[in-house]
């Protein structure tokens, strides 16, 4: 009996391999164990490009330690978000969290009317105290925020915003007091996001269409003596079980999937925009207008993608604390 020679292509770690359903991702888990402030656990920035900066190398144990260095970044656009909305989630006898309460703001945006129905009257409003009150008797566990983008406020052309969920970390009580607080005001970056943090980052990757197993998954091309074509897989499978499995190299969508990046560290939050902008602009998306963060290596998705930027999950402890001293920005 013959035996395998070869590794097993394509990683199950990046699974499934299916076209996203949306241009965002979508959270489902927030970490707030190790938040120790009441804020926002996340915030929506767009893609703008790659460059490079040179810093000084804070690592404790590394062999360039207080040396210049050049890392490469991603820069990312952080337009300010628009709290729509107040949701107040309980579970239900099946475990699942239901939305038992939800507080709706008054905004006037014309592009939001793209999105949404946008109300014409205010809605009945409730305060503070008596949303705790009645959390309290709905045995709310998790309370989160609706929010809206505002992309036009950026040189990418774009007006209809995206609108998603995001958490809020802390007790039931100061969740609320919080989020009533944000309630129809617009919240930038720069107080949610600190530099010197992990991150990470969710998004859509790079769409390439359907593609075959060479390009899907990296398989060998066969001899130019094949009896049929070159870029298949040679073997396809068992005649018991009598079927395809999944862990077959096949043909099918490549790219364009929702994928999860854990720890990516800001370097940087600024809203000099001089600084960082080209002469040329960046290919792609143009110029940065407000403020921006710098993210140490890369992030997935093409220029003007939408990446949601959450409280890492699992920090890295070899990291500092402080970011590091940036000698230059390579424009």
């Amino acid at each position: 009996m013959a035996s395998s020679s070869t590794r097993k292509r394509g990683s199950k770690a990046y699974w499934p391999r299916v076209r996203a359903k949306k241009t965002h991702a979508v959270v489902n888990s927030w970490a707030s164990k190790d938040v120790k402030d009441t804020n926002m656990l996340g915030f929506p920035a767009f893609k703008v490009g790659m460059t490079s900066v040179g810093l000084i190398d804070n690592f404790s144990n590394t062999l360039t330690k207080g040396t210049e260095i050049n890392v490469p970044v991603t820069v990312l656009e952080c337009p300010p978000v628009r709290v729509l909305s107040v949701k107040v989630l309980a579970a239900d006898d099946y475990g699942n969290m239901q939305i038992v309460k939800e507080v709706s703001a008054q905004v006037k945006d014309k592009h939001l009317s793209r999105k949404l129905d946008v109300a014409k009257k205010a809605p009945k409003s409730l305060s503070a105290e008596e949303l705790i009150a009645f959390a309290k008797e709905a045995g709310a566990e998790d309370v989160r925020i609706k929010v809206a983008t505002t992309p036009s406020s950026t040189t990418m052309g774009r007006k209809k915003p995206d609108v998603m969920e995001l958490g809020v970390s802390g007790s039931i009580d100061e969740k609320i007091t919080f989020a009533m607080s944000k309630l129809g005001q617009e919240v930038k970056a720069s107080e949610v996001l600190k530099a010197g943090e992990l991150m990470d980052s969710h998004g859509i990757t790079i769409g390439k269409g359907h593609q075959g197993a060479v390009k899907r998954f990296g398989v060998k091309l066969t001899s130019h003596k094949s009896e049929k074509k070159r870029r298949h897989a040679g073997n396809v499978g068992a005649w018991t079980p009598s079927r395809v499995l999944t862990t077959i190299p096949l043909p099918g969508q490549h790219g364009y999937h929702e994928r999860t990046e854990w720890n990516k560290w800001i370097l940087k939050i600024s809203d000099n925009v001089e600084e960082i902008n080209k002469a040329q602009g960046f290919r792609g998306y143009g110029e940065v207008r407000g403020e921006y963060i710098l993210v140490k290596g890369s992030v997935q998705g093409p220029a003007q993608r939408m990446v949601t930027l959450v409280k890492a999950c699992r920090p890295n402890k070899r990291y500092p604390k402080v970011a590091p001293e940036l000698t230059y920005i390579n424009k």
